[in-house]
C-alpha cells in the first residue's frame, strides 16, 4: 500500500515576521515550490545589501546604521524601513525618488505576504520603471530579483529561471564571481526548480556544482551565518531530489546534515527544524524503519507544540497516523488521524484537515482490503 501524501506539511507561519515554512506536495514525497525557510522578503534580500550600499552612504544619520535585522537576508526591505522611518517615527523624511522606490518595493512585498500576487506584480513593474528612470543599476537588479522570487512563489518556474539568470548576469557584470554567495543562492534555487519540474539530471548537476562551492565557502567563513544557512537550505533541497530518485538513505543523511547546520544558525526551536524532521521521517518510512520515523515525528511534534503552531501540529499528528497505518496498527492510526482532524477543525486549518481526511480515507481503504 502506498500512502501518497505522507509528507505533507502546512503552508502557514508568521508572515508578519517574514518567516514561512516549506510545503510538501500532496502527492509525493518532495517539497512544493518554495524559496527557503523564509518568505520572499528574506530571499530577495540576498541582493538587498547590494542596493543598500549606495543608500547607506547617503543615510548614515538614520537608524539603519545602528540596527540589524533579526533574520539574515532581509537586506533592502528592513533597511528601508529603518532608514526611511516606515515604523512610524515622529520625524518625517523628505520624499525623494529613492524613498518612493523603496516604499513601492516594500508595498509589493506586503502584497506578497498577503498572497495578493497580481497586485504585487503590478507594483514591482512600477518599481522597475522608477529604478530605470533613476538609472539605478543596483535598484533594477534588486527589483528583478524580487520579481524572480515572486514567480517562484507562484510556481511560474520558467519565468522565475529566466529572471534569475538575468539577475546572475547583472551581478557578474557588477564584479561578482561564480563563488559569490549571491550567485550560489540563485544557483541553488534554479537547481531546486529543475527538480520540481522533473528535470532531475539538471537539478542533480546544479546541486553538486553549488554544494561543492558552498563547502569551500564554509571552510573559508565558518562563522558566516548567511553562508551556513544557504548550505543547510541547499542540502535539504538536494535531499528532496535524492528522495525522488529513491536514494532514501543518502537523502536521510543530507536531511540530518541540513538540520544540524540550521540548528546551529537558528537554534533548535524553529520552523525549519519541524520541516526537516518531517523530511527525515519520510526517508525512514521509505526505508521501512517505522520506529525511527515515529520517534522523529514526535520530536517534530514537540517543537510544533512549543511553537504553538497548531497547523503543523495537526499535519504531523496525521503523519504519525499514516506511519501506524503502514505498520497495520489501525486503532493507533485512527486515534492520531482523528486528533489531527479535531486540531484542524478547531483552528480552521485547511492543510491539517486535508491531511487528516486523507489519513482517515486511507484507513477505510485499508480495512476494505
Amino acid at each position: 500500500m502506498m500512502v501518497k501524501n505522507f509528507g505533507k506539511l502546512a503552508q502557514v507561519l508568521c508572515r508578519t515576521r517574514f518567516m514561512r515554512t516549506m510545503v510538501v506536495s500532496p502527492h509525493n514525497y518532495t517539497m512544493r515550490a518554495h524559496t527557503g525557510y523564509k518568505s520572499l522578503a528574506q530571499e530577495s534580500g540576498t541582493l538587498g545589501s547590494v542596493y543598500m550600499d549606495q543608500q547607506q552612504q547617503r543615510q548614515q544619520h538614520h537608524q539603519q546604521s545602528e540596527r540589524k535585522s533579526k533574520y539574515p537576508h532581509t537586506g533592502l526591505v528592513f533597511a528601508a524601513m529603518f532608514s526611511f522611518n516606515l515604523f512610524g517615527d515622529d520625524e518625517k523624511e523628505e520624499e525623494t525618488p529613492e524613498t518612493k522606490l523603496v516604499n513601492t518595493i516594500k508595498r509589493s512585498i506586503l502584497c506578497i505576504q498577503k498572497e495578493q500576487y497580481d497586485k504585487a506584480e503590478q507594483m514591482l513593474h512600477l518599481a522597475l520603471r522608477m529604478a530605470q528612470d533613476m538609472r539605478s543599476t543596483n535598484g533594477i537588479t534588486y527589483v528583478y530579483d524580487v520579481m524572480a522570487n515572486l514567480a517562484m512563489e507562484r510556481e511560474q518556474f520558467k519565468k522565475a529561471e529566466t529572471l534569475f539568470v538575468d539577475v546572475m548576469r547583472r551581478l557578474m557584470a557588477d564584479g561578482h564571481t561564480e563563488d559569490s554567495p549571491k550567485i550560489l543562492h540563485i544557483s541553488s534555487k534554479i537547481a531546486h526548480m529543475s527538480q520540481l519540474q522533473g528535470d532531475l539530471v539538471k537539478s542533480f548537476q546544479g546541486f553538486q556544482w553549488t554544494l561543492q562551492r558552498l563547502a569551500k565557502l564554509v571552510k573559508e567563513m565558518p562563522e558566516n551565518s548567511d553562508v551556513l544557512e544557504l548550505y543547510g537550505l541547499t542540502k535539504n533541497w538536494f535531499g528532496q531530489l535524492l528522495m525522488k530518485q529513491g536514494k532514501y538513505e543518502e537523502a536521510r543523511n543530507l536531511f540530518t546534515e541540513a538540520l544540524n547546520i540550521l540548528v546551529d544558525v537558528y537554534g533548535y526551536l524553529n520552523d525549519a527544524s519541524v520541516t526537516i524532521l518531517n523530511n527525515i521521517s519520510v526517508a525512514y518510512v521509505n526505508l521501512e524503519k517505522y520506529a525511527e520515523a515515529k520517534e522523529t515525528l514526535l520530536r517534530a511534534l514537540n517543537i510544533a507544540k512549543e511553537l504553538k503552531d497548531t497547523a503543523q501540529e495537526g499535519v504531523i499528528q496525521a503523519n504519525l497516523g499514516l506511519v501506524y497505518l503502514r505498520e497495520g496498527l489501525l486503532a493507533e492510526a485512527e486515534d492520531f488521524c482523528k486528533l489531527a482532524w479535531k486540531i484542524g477543525k478547531s483552528n480552521s486549518n485547511a492543510d491539517a484537515l486535508e491531511q487528516a481526511e486523507y489519513c482517515l480515507n486511507e484507513i477505510k481503504s485499508y480495512m476494505k482490503g
